[in-house]
């Protein structure tokens, strides 16, 4: 039998190792797109890289 699900998240009080309150959270962490960005101009970089090769092995 499995025992039922407890929900850590629901704290109250002092709050757990690895948790932030609120008053010290950074609402607007996850509206900025750094890790797209990154990976964007990664495959651009890759991109360049891959035709620049590619004409000099053609020539």
């Amino acid at each position: 039998m499995v025992p039922p699900y407890d929900d850590d998240d629901d704290w109250t009080g002092t709050p757990p190792e690895g948790h932030v309150t609120r008053d010290r959270a950074d609402a607007s962490h996850w509206a900025r797109n750094w890790p797209a960005q990154t990976i964007v101009y990664a495959l651009i970089g890759v991109g360049i890289v891959v035709v620049v090769v590619l004409a000099l092995v053609a020539s």
